[in-house]
């Protein structure tokens, strides 16, 4: 009998001397989960930035001030432009073998540019009818679930890798921005009719590949 109180003093005692230190202890873990940063889920986005450019037409050639380009994001973060016609939304540069004309972007710091030359030669230039361009769609991909390496590159090359590997048709805005869902946030900004953009429509004026490529980035 003695020995049981002995025992059962001991239990009480330990009893009164671990719980607070499990307490403390579970009260530190709590602050420290707080502390945690939040899951790339919740805080990475897909930004979406799209553009009405019907009013530009006729014309060769736009420009548009996209001041979500930033050059923190022209270097760290791999961009997706697409140009929605009457009939489709096709990822720029692309040919439009049915009407003949090839499409092309360039960017850089807070503006982007986009071209258009015949199929024929791939110089002259291209009028596109007004009824025929939409919106250009921009979708500005700020995640880091797509593991790249520390250049622009290796993170575009990673982007196109990873939405292969999930079977992804990337010349398919829908299909892509669907996927893009369901790893990051969807951002949209709303259509936008930017009125700084300017539309070229000289019909002696051609391009030089070479002098554009001085100011802005192609695709």
């Amino acid at each position: 009998m003695h020995v049981l109180t002995i025992i059962w003093a001991l239990f009480c005692a330990t009893l009164i001397l671990g719980y607070p230190m499990y307490l403390l202890h579970k009260s530190s873990r709590s602050i420290e989960d707080l502390n945690k940063p939040q899951s790339l889920l919740k805080s990475d986005t897909i930004e979406l930035i799209s553009f009405e450019v019907s009013h530009l037409m006729p014309g060769w050639a736009f420009k548009l001030d996209v001041p979500q380009i930033t050059e923190e994001v022209l270097q760290n973060n791999p961009i997706l432009f697409y140009l929605e016609s009457s009939d489709s939304c096709l990822k720029l540069p692309f040919n439009n073998g049915a009407m003949g004309y090839t499409a092309n972007i360039y960017k850089n710091v807070g503006r982007v540019y986009v071209t258009f030359k015949s199929l024929v030669d791939g110089v002259s230039n291209f009028y596109i009818p007004s009824w025929h361009i939409n919106k250009l769609k921009i979708v500005v991909v700020r995640t880091t679930n797509l593991k790249g390496e520390s250049n622009v590159e290796s993170k575009k090359a990673a982007i196109y890798k990873a939405l292969q590997k999930a079977k992804i048709n990337i010349n398919n805005y829908e299909e892509v921005l669907e996927h893009l869902s369901n790893i990051a946030t969807i951002d949209f900004k709303g259509h936008s009719r930017n009125k700084k953009s300017k539309v070229e429509t000289e019909s002696n004026t051609v391009i030089q590949p070479r002098k554009v490529s001085k100011l802005y980035t192609a695709i």
